[in-house]
């Protein structure tokens, strides 16, 4: 009965963080805080490209867009791909998630988020703005050239 109750608050506090505080942030927003509180993580995960014993890689997360996307985005930049085309592959995911898109309304409802959730929106400049640069990003959270460079060379095979 305790472990039901914990969970049954569980799912009640993640409805009330997505309706009181990730609702009213937006997506956008919500991303920035990602690139700030989640740093560590971020780092964590490049990591793991790092390392040729890794491969292949799957990444995933609940809606296959956001943390999925962030990730991408700075392994195509790390990778060489202009910013124009990273943000055009971006911009896709829009329309690949579109045959699931109902089944992702349901679940963000159920969350205490707003349809604005079921979209990818491919905006790019925060990172620029507050770190000069993504290469300026991923110096600050510890993922430096020396490890840009450890992918580069794996992922340009």
């Amino acid at each position: 009965l305790l472990v039901l109750m914990l969970f049954c608050q569980k799912k009640k506090a993640s409805y009330l963080v997505g309706r009181e505080v990730l609702s009213p942030m937006g997506v956008s927003k919500m991303y920035r805080k990602f690139a700030i509180y989640c740093q560590s993580e971020v780092r964590q995960a490049l990591e793991i490209f790092t390392d040729p014993s890794n491969y292949p890689i799957h990444i995933h997360c609940t809606q296959g867009k956001d943390r999925t996307g962030i990730m991408a985005c700075l392994l195509e930049h790390i990778a060489g791909v202009p910013k124009d085309i990273i943000i055009d592959d971006y911009a896709k995911t829009q329309q690949g998630l579109e045959p699931v898109r109902d089944m992702m309304l349901s679940e963000i409802r159920k969350a205490g988020l707003t349809e604005d959730f079921a979209n990818a929106p491919p905006k790019a400049k925060y990172l620029n703005g507050k770190y000069g640069s993504v290469d300026g990003y991923l110096d600050a959270i510890g993922f430096g050239k020396q490890s840009r460079d450890k992918v580069r060379k794996i992922i340009a095979v």
